[in-house]
């Protein structure tokens, strides 16, 4: 019987999958199939309604994306005719395989009530049905939440295309700061016991990638190695940023650097792109948000981010790029290497106190919970 449980727990202030690393890796999906499997009708149910809220929290930070790169856009003086048409874009190159066009909010509403109809199959014991409800539910979310990620990508894009590949490190200033400020404080040494702060980060981080169904079959599964000094999850493709340049093997798109996209990646060596060529706008989020900022705030990474690089086109399991995750069981102890590539030098003390970190503003972005 799994060991798999969904529980309140103090350290996000809310309910979250628990249990050992080694079941975290595994999607909630797969898990609502053993379930389903083992007659555990109770246990089904209530995983779905988890896969709903790992689901959430993704769709949740897209809304607030979509808005703040508008935005972003237009404080700089980009033509709103410009802007307008990118979004036009992304709608129109949106539209799904059976021909209906794109709707965020409808796509999202079709989501829950395809989960509504798997819980009820469940409570009738129906696996066949709950299995058949549940494979057109996931897709579903997985529509949903790709179709946002390249909404969010063509804006980025834009970003670039306008004002300079510099204002992409500006624009995540302004994208990630809610972002940030709502789930990286709890990862200040000065603030929480790093054991505690550690749980709680690898709990989101197994949660978040779940939620945006990483692994070559979009179910929410990875891999994750725990060594003396490290935790590391590997992505094979994480379902945001190394799709973007992997291009969509379910519905059999292209990379979206190539037409009808035609959008771009990162060509200028920098801190936020690791000083490499080809890491795509979108990954370069992970670096700015879980290296940079924490090493400026706190003096150490929370996340050593080792993302893919354009172009990730190989289908052999064997030699394909992987998105790369390494959390470290002591954060003062990251070495100076992953400092360097994002052009820092490691302090000599640790915690936002010693970096002189002023205190951030309560950031309300109407997030699920407080991971």
């Amino acid at each position: 019987m799994s060991e798999t449980q969904i529980a309140f727990t103090e350290l996000l202030g809310r309910r979250v999958r628990l249990g050992r690393w080694e079941d975290q890796k595994i999607s909630t999906w797969r898990k609502i199939h053993e379930a389903i499997d083992e007659r555990r009708w109770d246990d089904a149910a209530e995983l779905g309604a988890y896969f709903i809220d790992e689901a959430s929290v993704c769709f949740a930070i897209y809304r607030q994306w979509i808005p703040d790169l508008n935005g972003f856009l237009k404080d700089r003086g980009v033509d709103a005719a410009i802007i307008k048409a990118r979004n036009d874009q992304a709608v129109a190159v949106a539209r799904h395989p059976d021909g209906r066009a794109w709707h965020p909010r409808r796509q999202w509403d079709r989501f829950l009530s395809e989960m509504q109809a798997f819980t009820a199959a469940v409570y009738r014991e129906q696996a066949d049905l709950a299995k058949e409800r549940m494979a057109t539910a996931k897709e579903t979310w997985r529509q949903c939440h790709d179709r946002d990620v390249d909404h969010t990508y063509g804006l980025m894009s834009l970003v670039k295309e306008q004002l300079g590949e510099p204002a992409i490190r500006d624009m995540y200033d302004r994208v990630l700061l809610p972002l940030f400020a709502w789930r990286y404080e709890k990862f200040d040494i000065d603030k929480h016991p790093w054991d505690e702060a550690l749980e709680t980060l690898m709990l989101v981080a197994c949660e978040a990638m779940r939620g945006h169904l990483v692994g070559p079959e979009r179910t929410g599964d990875f891999e994750l190695i725990e060594t003396e000094d490290r935790y590391i999850l590997r992505f094979d493709p994480c379902g945001s940023g190394q799709r973007t340049i992997r291009g969509d093997w379910i519905e059999g798109t292209p990379d979206r650097t190539q037409p009808p996209y035609s959008w771009t990646v990162s060509t200028e060596p920098a801190p936020m792109n690791h000083f490499q060529k080809g890491v795509c706008l979108y990954c370069i989020h992970c670096i700015v948000l879980m290296e940079e900022m924490p090493i400026d705030r706190f003096g150490y990474p929370v996340r050593v981010v080792d993302p893919p690089l354009y172009p990730d086109t190989d289908r052999d399991p064997n030699v394909r790029q992987k998105c790369q995750w390494t959390m470290f069981k002591d954060p003062t102890a990251v070495p100076e290497e992953f400092y360097t590539r994002v052009g820092r030098t490691k302090p000599a003390a640790f915690g936002s106190r010693a970096q002189g970190a002023k205190e951030l503003p309560v950031v309300n972005v109407g997030m699920p919970g407080a991971g």
